[in-house]
């Protein structure tokens, strides 16, 4: 009898992503007996900013952010996943399965959970005997303190993270981006007052920082020993696991402008999609399902980097202790957090005026000028009719 092809699968290239999706598969494998997947991985970048009919061309699952959900439902490039993940949000972590939803289908299966969170060096905060910060007051008033010891702050602003930096920020503060449709409505005041904030903790920076995404801040945070704090950026819980020594990362609730403080951070995260052209369909169904199963979840993604979605994990005290108190620490922050617009065509609006805050930061443009570039910016991308 012959034997089912394999699936292909592609993620994204971290060790959060690849190896509990190895190990899943081989525990899947081993123990059903039945058709897993070879996975291959794209950089972060690709991850975020890839056209979809590129990121599929050669794959039945495809791990994927929910900015590109409004695109995958209308592509035809995917099909839906309802019959093989059980239509329970509050079985995962936050909005964790609501943002994979649209139009009353579910496009994909939730596999890792995250938002915008602080993260920081307990050792080098210990050096300026500073707490923890709570609202950005704080983080401006340890900016100005890190410095005078010859430390920085840390920020993630290069590609398009600094533009959702200011995102977390107006929402936050009550200005979201929700319109008609579930379209784009920028408040110019709202998005003038997130800048202003987001350069007034740049200044504490190191210039680099411009250039950096999640991954590389918190690659620098455990490599270098200048950069103490960092107030909001995608969270890696994997960074505080114990093989970082004594540079391993501590975490926080993101520190916003308004109160509850850590209100309104943007969800970030991913999810296994089944490309429209799998080879094998119910093989696909069927591994999916599983690996937003407990089993899967709590008892491989949790003892292999991985930064589960489901509840159960985010609540585990074993879990919690392992990555350093990451999902306590983050959990509220988490529950709290504010989905993206995802309409076809908001993944190339978000990637545009991340250039232009970064400009805005590197001094290279006005405030009023990157305001009025991104509020023109948003009119020109609005939902295309489904």
């Amino acid at each position: 009898m012959k034997r089912a092809p394999r699936l292909r699968g592609v993620t994204w290239g971290h060790r959060r992503a690849i190896d509990p999706l190895v190990t899943a598969t081989e525990a899947y494998e081993r123990t059903f007996g039945r058709v897993g997947a070879d996975w291959s991985v794209r950089d972060l970048k690709a991850f975020e900013h890839q056209p979809l009919a590129e990121a599929v061309a050669d794959c039945d699952l495809l791990v994927f952010d929910h900015p590109f959900i409004g695109e995958i439902a209308g592509s035809g490039l995917f099909r839906p996943v309802d019959d093989c993940v059980a239509a329970d949000d509050d079985a995962f972590a936050g909005p964790s399965l609501a943002t994979y939803r649209w139009h009353g289908q579910l496009w994909g299966a939730p596999v890792d959970a995250a938002t915008m969170n602080a993260i920081y060096r307990d050792d080098l905060l210990r050096q300026v005997d500073h707490e923890i910060p709570q609202k950005w007051q704080d983080v401006i008033a340890l900016g100005d303190r890190l410095r005078r010891k010859g430390l920085w702050l840390g920020l993630a602003n290069g590609d398009h993270h600094g533009f959702l930096a200011a995102g977390t920020l107006m929402h936050n503060a009550g200005a979201s981006w929700g319109g008609g449709s579930d379209g784009l409505v920028i408040d110019r005041d709202a998005l003038g007052e997130a800048l202003s904030a987001l350069a007034e903790a740049n200044a504490f920076a190191p210039p680099e920082c411009l250039g950096m995404n999640s991954i590389a801040l918190h690659d620098a945070m455990t490599s270098r020993d200048d950069i103490a704090y960092c107030p909001m950026t995608y969270g890696y819980a994997t960074y505080g696991e114990a093989d970082f020594g004594v540079r391993r990362l501590s975490f926080g609730p993101s520190p916003g402008r308004v109160a509850p403080y850590e209100a309104g951070t943007l969800i970030g995260g991913a999810a296994i999609g089944i490309t429209a052209h799998c080879r094998d369909v119910e093989a696909a169904k069927a591994f999916v399902g599983w690996l937003v199963s407990p089993d899967a979840q709590l008892g491989i993604f949790a003892q292999h980097h991985g930064q589960p979605a489901i509840e159960a994990a985010w609540i585990d005290p074993a879990i919690d202790r392992r990555f350093n108190g990451y999902f306590s620490a983050v959990h509220s922050t988490l529950r709290s957090a504010a989905v993206r617009p995802r309409f076809r065509g908001f993944g190339r609006f978000e990637r545009v005026a991340g250039q232009i805050v970064g400009r805005f930061l590197g001094g290279e443009t006005t405030l009023p000028a990157a305001v009025a570039a991104i509020v023109d910016l948003s009119g020109a991308h609005q939902p295309a009719p489904d």
